[in-house]
């Protein structure tokens, strides 16, 4: 099934979630690589998910080679709001003003997949039609 169609049919989570979801792109190999290569030159080198705390503010989370330690960085306020993709309800992580260019442009939105996954689409503010897909999973 496509991503994106199965993105609108999801619904948001009932709350704000909790704990460490690991990150993975979804989509054609050269998609997977493309992105993750390319969040290297977008201060998200070693990026690893996110963590959520339940509270309206949510963390990148990163995890350098030799290390064990996540680094929690460029913090994320949470709402569950009306989606660009379909006017639906999902849960909107939009980054802070205080985030290196370009993250204050765009928007993470997820939806439950299952108990332990959130689908996510990324997108620009500025065209939210060239949504991304990635999951993260809850571990």
């Amino acid at each position: 099934m496509n991503l994106k169609k199965q993105f609108l049919e999801l619904k948001p989570p009932e709350s704000f979630p909790t704990g460490n979801y690991q990150a993975e792109w979804l989509g054609p190999k050269w998609f997977q690589n493309s992105a993750r290569f390319s969040l290297n030159f977008m201060s998200f080198r070693h990026w690893w998910g996110k963590s959520f705390d339940g509270s309206e503010i949510a963390y990148n989370l990163f995890l350098p080679p030799h290390s064990t330690d996540f680094q929690m960085r460029y913090p994320m306020n949470l709402s569950i709001g009306k989606s660009p993709l379909d006017g639906k309800p999902s849960l909107i992580l939009e980054y802070t003003k205080n985030a290196p260019f370009p993250w204050p442009y765009f928007v993470d939105e997820f939806r439950v997949l299952n108990g332990t996954d959130l689908l996510g689409m990324n997108y620009s503010k500025l065209s939210p039609f060239l949504a991304l897909p990635f999951l993260i999973r809850k571990t």
